[in-house]
């Protein structure tokens, strides 16, 4: 029978790879990624792990396992944002405030996912110099620095044992976690389209 983690890995690998195409890679590895466009990155993460960490921090008991202290992201973030004197956004989401603990795991698997993919960006970004020289005080791209792997590994453990009796549930959750993460996109590329006109 396929695990949890390969039915993921399988079933989310279109949506995934959408996402992955309407958040700038080709400028990335183009190394002709805009600070503006940089900057929209940011936003776009700030808001989606402010909201799912908020809706972590509602079942502490179910999320005890997944230690959510040592994975908040919300505070790097808003340190990148206010080192390129970038306000917060703005945008009022309902995502994830609605969704079960099991439903959670789907969206913490994208979340815990994208530090993975950071990794490989924070490289990427070195080599584009418009940008290399933001990334001097820089935290979130840097992820868990040599702990990814662990982290990683550990999330699965903790993504297995929570997770398995409610694979559907989960699996159909992280589907709609990258849904609402192009939608974030999305909105927030429209707040600072606007902030740039005013």
């Amino acid at each position: 029978m396929t695990s949890l983690p390969e039915r993921l890995r399988q079933e989310t690998r279109p949506l995934h790879e959408q996402t992955e195409q309407l958040f700038y890679t080709q400028a990335l590895q183009d190394s002709t990624l805009s600070v503006s466009e940089y900057t929209h990155l940011l936003q776009t993460h700030f808001v989606f792990h402010r909201a799912l960490e908020s809706a972590i921090d509602r079942h502490p008991d179910f999320f005890a396992e997944y230690e959510p202290q040592t994975r908040l992201k919300t505070t790097w973030l808003a340190a990148d944002l206010a080192d390129l004197n970038i306000l917060l956004p703005q945008l009022t989401t309902d995502f994830f405030t609605t969704w079960s603990p099991v439903a959670l795991l789907g969206a913490a698997y994208v979340g815990e996912g994208s530090m993975l993919g950071g990794t490989v960006i924070w490289k990427l970004l070195h080599q584009n110099q418009a940008i290399k020289p933001l990334l001097a005080q820089a935290r979130f791209y840097q992820g868990y620095g040599p702990a990814t792997g662990r982290n990683w590994r550990n999330f699965g453990a903790f993504l297995l044992h929570k997770g398995t009796d409610h694979a559907d549930e989960v699996i159909a959750a992280a589907k709609q976690a990258f849904v609402d993460y192009q939608s974030i996109f999305q909105q927030t590329g429209s707040q600072l389209k606007q902030a740039v006109s005013d």
